[in-house]
């Protein structure tokens, strides 16, 4: 498969999951944003290993952009929590989730580093 395309599936399936997630909190009752937060740890570090982005010769850099990302992704998560409860959480929940994952996969597409195996570290 073409680098372009495996990076893409690879950061699409993360901004959709986070996507997900973040609609999941902002609507449902405990437990479920918790077994959700930590399906999609387990998700992200599932994938990551199985897209080879955790392996020695990655170890001490980071595989997004800019920690700024992951402030901004707080935010969304801090604002997802913020109208849990609320009357409006079953229509801005979704909404919210759509909108971080369609932003969260634009930014990862455009400024994130995917790292590829080579053919002399190929095993």
């Amino acid at each position: 498969m073409n680098k372009k395309i495996i990076a893409r599936n690879y950061w699409l399936a993360l901004a959709a999951m986070y996507g997900l997630t973040l609609s999941v909190v902002a609507v449902a009752e405990m437990p479920w944003p918790l077994i959700m937060g930590s399906a999609f740890i387990l998700f992200a570090v599932l994938h990551s290993i199985r897209y080879r982005q955790v392996g020695r010769k990655i170890q001490g850099k980071l595989a997004t952009a800019s920690p700024g990302v992951g402030v901004v992704g707080a935010v969304f998560g801090a604002a997802a929590v913020l109208i849990h409860g609320t009357p409006i959480a079953f229509w801005a929940g979704p909404l919210l989730g759509a909108v971080v994952f369609l932003g969260m996969y634009l930014y990862l597409h455009r400024f994130a580093r995917f790292y590829s195996q080579t053919n002399e570290t190929a095993t």
